[in-house]
């Protein structure tokens, strides 16, 4: 494994952060069981869907990607009582409070079958819930895996490596990688030292934007308790987009007002503040499975105009992805890479997650994955919308997902009763926002 993927399989075993992929096809052709057959089938073509983690003994190293069988066991057919959508969320509730152990398996298919009054769906619905522990993909490799699963053609052929390693060889190449590593460690640290004081001067000079402010908590920074609420709002990505307005920005616009909305009701103030931290892509070919950054854009409730705000939106994401470009990120991550992994892991079990800051960086979360074209099927079953649900944290009772497949795009919702304990009021907040947005940007057309 590399560092960063190693730190998040670690990083795991303190706050679980599984990700849900929900497919919703309609027009089921084939039966239950010659869809599992077809999975499977097509999953032991995957590589991704072929490794689980194995720990190197005494935790001298990194972990490994060792080979994994695909079984049945990977494929869980869920029963509902009254087959209803709403029982469905209910469902997908519980599986967000359960997690894969990564050394077992790091992924599981959970499927619903005929499920009525699914969004967009006429006649009954085929769910699919693809469940892939973060340390194995980030958001957009995981949406490329449940892509070529759920295509309708035939994978590109791909030579898996099924051979396993044998505990010999583990601590044998330890023991080689560790006096390079001692090198690197110094070389690239004191290279990554020499980028932060280049960041830094640039940031003097205004050649890039200063690091984003921290900003105050509200109710969603509260602590979840042990259950989960999820919404789903499936639009038309037209909705949200406009001229020089991407759907993310456009969807964060929404979820702009629909927060303002609510804490205006529950807190009785929204600061100018108000924040999202949000997933942004690193610049170049991925080297670790997770190849993101994080960064607090603001979402400005005290700009009235929506398209302004929007704009505004833009402008805070474009400097935030500005400064992640600059080269002291990629320094960093050299930086990282040289660690042994001793130390890594003995930072992440010292570190205390359950401190609670005095600022956050952001009071929601918004992850944003366009997953293509909406050709996908799935058991004779055509692919109507996706969906995605960011996990919660210590300091984070309200995260949004932004997912379009085709002209569908859905914001998710995933909060706790701690936090929203109306999630229903919450979804039609949303819904009202995006048709503030949709109409404003019209008007401005």
């Amino acid at each position: 494994m590399t560092p960063t993927d190693a730190q998040t399989f670690w990083i795991s075993e303190k706050i679980p952060n599984d990700q849900l992929l929900l497919y919703c096809f309609e027009g089921q052709s084939e039966s239950l069981e010659d869809v599992r057959r077809a999975v499977l089938d097509r999953a032991s073509s995957i590589p991704d869907l072929c490794v689980r983690i194995r720990e190197v003994p005494w935790h001298l190293d990194y972990p490994l990607w060792e080979p994994m069988p695909v079984d049945q066991s990977l494929v869980v057919t869920h029963r509902l009582p009254d087959s209803s959508w709403e029982q469905c969320i209910n469902a997908i509730e519980v599986l967000l409070e359960n997690h894969v152990n990564p050394r077992a398996t790091p992924w599981l298919l959970h499927l619903f079958e005929g499920v009525r009054g699914a969004p967009r769906c006429d006649g009954p619905a085929l769910i699919a819930v693809l469940q892939v522990a973060h340390s194995l993909a980030d958001g957009k490799r995981a949406s490329a895996v449940a892509r070529t699963l759920f295509s309708a053609d035939e994978p590109k052929s791909t030579e898996i490596d099924r051979r396993s390693i044998s505990s010999v060889e583990i601590l044998a190449r330890a023991g080689l990688r560790l006096p390079s590593q001692i090198y690197r460690l110094f070389r690239d640290g004191r290279a990554g030292h020499q980028a932060q004081l280049q960041l830094q001067a640039d940031t003097e000079s205004g050649v890039v934007a200063p690091q984003a402010p921290n900003r105050p908590k509200v109710t969603s920074n509260i602590a979840p308790d042990a259950h989960r609420l999820v919404r789903m709002v499936v639009r038309d990505a037209a909705d949200l987009r406009a001229d020089g307005v991407s759907v993310t920005v456009g969807a964060m616009t929404a979820i702009s007002v629909a927060m303002t909305n609510y804490l205006l009701a529950a807190d009785g103030v929204v600061p100018p503040e108000l924040g999202a931290e949000v997933t942004i892509a690193k610049d170049g070919k991925p080297k670790s499975r997770n190849h993101f950054r994080n960064a607090g854009v603001g979402l400005f409730p005290e700009v009235a105009d929506l398209r302004e705000r929007a704009e505004r939106i833009t402008e805070s994401l474009a400097e935030r992805r500005a400064r992640a470009a600059h080269p002291s990120s990629a320094a960093s991550d050299r930086a990282l890479e040289a660690v042994p992994g001793p130390l890594i892991r003995w930072g992440v079990q010292q570190y205390d997650f359950t401190a609670i800051p005095e600022t956050v960086t952001g009071n929601t979360v918004v992850s944003s994955v366009a997953r293509g074209a909406a050709d996908l099927v799935f058991g004779g079953a055509a692919v109507r919308f996706t969906a995605g649900f960011p996990s919660l944290s210590p300091v984070m009772s309200l995260t949004h997902g932004v997912h379009g497949i085709g002209d569908t795009v859905t914001i998710s919702i995933t909060t706790s009763p701690s936090a929203i304990a109306d999630i229903d009021h919450y979804e039609q907040l949303m819904h009202d926002a995006i048709d503030e947005v949709r109409d404003t940007f019209a008007r401005r057309v």
